[in-house]
């Protein structure tokens, strides 16, 4: 015999599926992006001068990093090759070519998570 569908039934499965989101510690936002608060940051090195946006929020300024991996052997940072635009929201910084940065994946676009002062003196090569 069919069973009709309740609103009891659809709050049961609203509340499965939050605690299952919960369980997995993904977090959807009001837009449905997926938003995962501990992706891993990466090291990487400034391929371009940036400048501070206007606007953070709405218009962003871009440039690009390359990815550094550290090398198992000397324990140092090296280049990887692998070319990423990073989204700068910071209205307040300045970056510069060759400054060592850390970056994160979220929400589709590299963001800064971390920046020296300046350049290093020697890049890696």
């Amino acid at each position: 015999m069919p069973v009709a569908f309740t609103s009891e039934m659809a709050e049961l499965i609203k509340d499965t599926v939050s605690a299952h989101i919960r369980s997995r510690n993904i977090n959807e936002s009001s837009k449905g992006q997926r938003v995962i608060p501990n992706a891993p940051s990466q090291w990487a090195i400034l391929n371009d001068n940036i400048d501070p946006p206007d606007d953070g929020i709405t218009a962003p300024t871009e440039g690009d990093v390359e990815l550094l991996f550290r090398n198992s052997t000397s324990n140092a940072l090296e280049r990887s090759g692998r070319i990423k635009t990073l989204t700068h929201r910071y209205e307040g910084i300045t970056l510069e070519v060759d400054t060592l940065v850390r970056v994160k994946h979220i929400n589709g676009e590299w963001m800064l998570e971390a920046a020296d002062c300046g350049p290093l003196g020697s890049p890696p090569s």
